[in-house]
């Protein structure tokens, strides 16, 4: 099941911005709060015009023979939570 996080990226100049991205919920690997200080989540969600009590999650990512670390908004609970979620489809 696809699950559907808002990604904190940075381009080449260092700017944030978000990202809509779409993965698979069996190749998580782990979620954790990220360990940025709590002064560059405030700047950064500011920049981005989000809460000041936003959280932000580490998400771990296999692509086959590697890993891939995802900073997404969100508390691990709040990802857990959509991973879990079923969805049914009506057809």
């Amino acid at each position: 099941m696809l699950v559907k996080l808002i990604e904190i990226k940075r381009d080449v100049g260092g700017v944030s911005f978000l990202n809509e991205i779409y993965v698979n919920s069996t190749h998580i690997i782990s979620v954790s709060e990220t360990h940025a200080t709590r002064e560059s989540v405030i700047k950064e969600s500011k920049e981005l015009g989000l809460m000041d009590n936003i959280t932000f999650s580490d998400v771990v990512v296999s692509e086959g023979n590697r890993t891939r670390a995802l900073t997404v908004v969100g508390s691990p609970t709040d990802i857990h939570n959509k991973i879990r979620k079923r969805q049914i489809l009506k057809g």
